[in-house]
């Protein structure tokens, strides 16, 4: 099957390194790797340019955000599976060919999740059900009571997701193992969302077409270099994502 991925990058020179290094290792596979960047005021782009030239670069002239970024190399791709990667992933790039033959084999799964890990080898639970107002007020308040902690868990599925796949609503954005065909029907990424709840509105249009599940056997590392999503700029970012999110699937 042919492969391919996209990373979007912006002032992501501290992380690009890690990243690419852990993609070359595709011997035996049919693979191209975009990476798009965002108008980098840090090199990024001069960097990949000079040290990475297998792959195929793509500069934005702004910062157009990750869904209309990645949306850029989907549109140039014709491969049978298409991957989204975050600069701060790293993974064992002998996965990849598996993912594929995971998808040809089975017909009805449209998107892969795989099991995120921290550095230290523990679980990020990103798998999500569908947002809710409840569950993402218990993401700001689940420090102050036990009670908004177990609403988060539900959320999560913490209790749920282990070592079994499952079938779940909302993929994260970090690693996506995507069908396509699939994707190419969605539309890519919907562009409305600058950055948050563009992984959540493609998972759920994805769902149109066939499954997303989470799948354990796969892992990947996140570095998960988060901005404080609680004040200021990316706070505003963050809620008119949300209600766009949600005047959309009502």
């Amino acid at each position: 099957m042919k492969i391919s991925a996209s990373i979007v990058t912006y002032n992501s020179i501290d992380d690009i390194d890690r990243c690419l290094s852990s993609l070359s290792k595709t011997e035996g596979t049919d693979f191209v790797l975009y990476v798009v960047d965002n108008a980098s005021g840090d090199g990024t782009a001069d960097h990949v340019e000079k040290n990475y030239p297998w792959v195929r670069l793509i500069r934005s002239e702004k910062n157009v955000g990750f869904g209309a970024a990645h949306n850029m190399a989907i549109a140039l791709t014709d491969s049978d599976c298409h991957i989204i990667i975050n600069p701060d992933i790293t993974l064992d790039a002998s996965q990849i060919p598996l993912m594929a033959e995971c998808l040809e084999k089975n017909p009805d799964i449209v998107l892969i999740s795989p099991k995120v890990l921290n550095p230290d080898g523990t679980v990020q639970y990103l798998p999500k059900r569908y947002p809710t107002v409840r569950y993402l007020m218990s993401g700001f308040l689940e420090k102050r009571s036990g009670r908004f902690r177990k609403i988060r868990e539900e959320y999560t599925m913490k209790d749920i997701l282990g070592d079994e796949p499952a079938e779940v609503d909302f993929c994260t954005g970090c690693f996506m193992f995507v069908r396509t065909r699939a994707l190419k029907a969605c539309g890519g990424f919907d562009e409305r969302y600058f950055l948050h709840f563009e992984d959540a509105d493609l998972t759920r249009m994805l769902k149109r077409y066939g499954r997303t599940m989470y799948m354990p056997q796969f892992t990947v590392t996140h570095a998960w270099h988060r901005e404080n999503s609680r004040f200021g700029k990316v706070l505003f970012i963050s809620l008119a994502s949300m209600f766009k999110y949600f005047i959309k699937w009502k």
